[in-house]
């Protein structure tokens, strides 16, 4: 019972023992006074019908009576028919607190119902979006990945042949030449490393799905870029507990994680600490979360983040996200991101745990 409905309990027992005690109290007054004081039961009995229903309107209809009844004989001193009369129309509590309180029920039910059908939508709606996205990022992938073929191998014969220009110009001293033929080789390193992404969006490895440690995973990352973190005055902090094996590919795993720290470090030009968590979310679920204390992302581009090719970043292709999103819906789990701008973001992964699945692949054999 919450703190309103005990005060709702207090007030609504309080009001009939103060109308009770009118009457007991008042046993010489004139009968219109006795009355007006058996109107103002209706009061409470109305009140508890709409704070706790059928059973607030049926109790507290009930307990007026009780304490009615006895005031009746107390006050003409026989059972006659006008005792009689008076009981019959005391009767009207039981009515009216059943009534009201079925009315207040019927409504109370119809407002739950309504509350479980907007959540259905909002569900439906949420997996119509993820669906159209996935449709999205699959046709995406196979155009991405038939113009990254195209324009690969041209980008490798350009690069070939500004290498040993490069190496002729330096030769000769034409520095200048030299240095512009420097610039296309960096330029094509990078087309290169956007058509790497694209192929990597594009054409996933299949997963090797195994029992992995996933606190091990993670602590193997915070190896890997606690120095990176370091050059860009950000503080990793971990938050890792002990959880029951996961059911992932441990090197898609680790990419995934890796992206959302690197993008975590590179938003915080200030520096700041990145929080890295590991935890078990339910009986099947472990929950790693990566927060992040940078400039956030503004609520316009948050539906777009996992959408190729879109960044907000200079110098970025656009891909990471998308590949993560991917790995993760492709290990069965799901990726959530919170931010507010200019405080940070937190991306939470559920992923699936590996005894669950064992159990149950067992229960079928």
């Amino acid at each position: 019972m919450t703190r309103k409905d005990k005060w709702n309990l207090t007030l609504i027992l309080f009001m009939i023992l103060g109308i009770t005690a009118l009457h007991y109290g008042t046993v010489s007054n004139p009968w219109p006074m006795h009355d007006f004081y058996r109107r103002l039961y209706y009061v409470p009995i109305i009140l508890a019908a709409f704070h706790f229903r059928l059973r607030g309107g049926f109790i507290s209809s009930a307990l007026v009576m009780l304490l009615y009844a006895p005031h009746l004989l107390l006050y003409f001193g026989q059972l006659d028919i006008a005792v009689i009369n008076q009981l019959l129309e005391a009767g009207m509590f039981m009515v009216v607190g059943v009534i009201t309180g079925y009315l207040s029920e019927e409504s109370h039910r119809r407002e739950l119902q309504l509350q479980r059908q907007v959540s259905q939508l909002m569900k439906m709606d949420l997996l119509e979006k993820k669906l159209r996205q996935s449709e999205r990022l699959a046709s995406l992938g196979q155009l991405a990945s038939g113009i990254a073929h195209e324009i690969r191998n041209p980008l490798g014969i350009i690069k070939t042949i500004s290498q040993t220009l490069h190496q002729e110009a330096l030769e000769s001293g034409e520095d200048s030449l030299a240095e512009g033929l420097n610039i296309i080789e960096s330029e094509t390193d990078r087309a290169n490393k956007v058509i790497k992404g694209m192929l990597d969006f594009a054409r996933p490895e299949p997963l090797h799905l195994r029992p992995i440690d996933g606190e091990l995973v993670l602590r193997d990352l915070l190896t890997i870029l606690r120095s990176l973190a370091k050059q860009h005055q950000v503080e990793i902090e971990s938050r890792l507990q002990p959880v029951p094996p996961l059911l992932a590919d441990a090197d898609r795993l680790k990419q995934a994680v890796m992206n959302l720290m690197l993008n975590g470090i590179q938003s915080m030009e200030q520096g700041g600490t990145l929080t890295l968590s590991l935890e078990q979310a339910s009986d099947s679920l472990a929950l790693i979360t990566i927060a992040d204390q940078g400039k956030g992302i503004d609520k316009k581009n948050l539906l777009h983040i996992f959408d190729p090719f879109f960044t907000t970043k200079d110098g970025g292709t656009g891909l990471g996200l998308s590949v993560t999103h991917r790995i993760i819906e492709e290990h069965r789990g799901t990726i959530d991101v919170n931010s507010q701008p200019g405080k940070g973001t937190v991306f939470s992964l559920h992923m699936p745990l590996a005894q669950p699945r064992i159990e149950e692949a067992q229960h079928e054999t």
